[in-house]
């Protein structure tokens, strides 16, 4: 075999490995995976409690605080369990902070634009191509001025 033969196959076998690693790593779209997987999680172990003083926090309709990686918001007037939203703090799709945006209503993760409803429901997946799931919303219950959202 020449010189040129042997550069010229050396060079192929390379280009052939490197396009192999890349097409095995991507993966193909509709193989039931998404090409980013959430691994975001999120979510706070199942027992969990967070609680609030609404006497000194979320004041105004549209305030939110992070207690325990529980995101707590009030969505609407008035100290009933039905004012507030209790959801997970952390985004699903790989582990942005979220923060709720008052003047669109939604919550939205600083990494990548997803986009929820104070439910939980997706409203937009995130901006990087992957995909996301809903976040997990926790029951709430108010005793006198405390506000608990349990997981």
């Amino acid at each position: 075999m020449e010189r040129n033969e042997f550069i010229k196959s050396l060079g192929l076998g390379v280009a052939l490995v490197c396009t192999g690693a890349c097409f095995s790593a991507c993966g193909k779209k509709g193989s039931g995976e998404s090409p980013n997987p959430p691994s975001g999680g999120g979510g706070v172990p199942s027992g969990t409690t967070a609680s609030i003083d609404l006497n000194s926090q979320l004041l105004a309709v549209g305030a939110s605080t992070v207690v325990n990686g529980i995101l707590f918001i009030r969505i609407a007037t008035g100290n009933v369990v039905a004012a507030f939203a209790a959801t997970q703090a952390v985004c699903p799709h790989q582990g942005g902070t979220l923060s709720f945006i008052q003047a669109n209503n939604f919550i939205q993760c600083s990494l990548h634009a997803s986009r929820y409803s104070t439910t939980g429901a997706i409203l937009a997946q995130p901006s990087d191509g992957g995909t996301t799931s809903a976040l997990k919303v926790y029951p709430l219950t108010l005793t006198g001025s405390t506000l608990t959202a349990t997981a």
